[in-house]
């Protein structure tokens, strides 16, 4: 009985140890809005798409980040 239960904790901390697929960020979509206007709210693309993440998430992208996701948006 012993050995069953020492299976099942070792087989149950091998799987807390296992690396969990990471879920792929989203990120607020700005292709189509005008940078600079109200409806970007007076930022630049990179800048609304920062702004929104914190938001959503409460942690700041990098400009570097947000610049390059915004241009990939379009």
């Amino acid at each position: 009985m012993r050995k069953v239960i020492l299976g099942v904790v070792l087989a149950a901390m091998a799987f807390a140890a296992a690396p969990q697929a990471q879920a792929q960020t989203t990120y607020p979509n700005v292709a189509g809005l005008t940078p600079f206007t109200a409806e970007c709210g007076y930022m630049s693309k990179a800048g609304y798409l920062r702004y929104r993440h914190f938001v959503a998430t409460g942690e700041w992208l990098s400009y570097e980040a947000a610049d390059r996701i915004a241009a990939e948006q379009g």
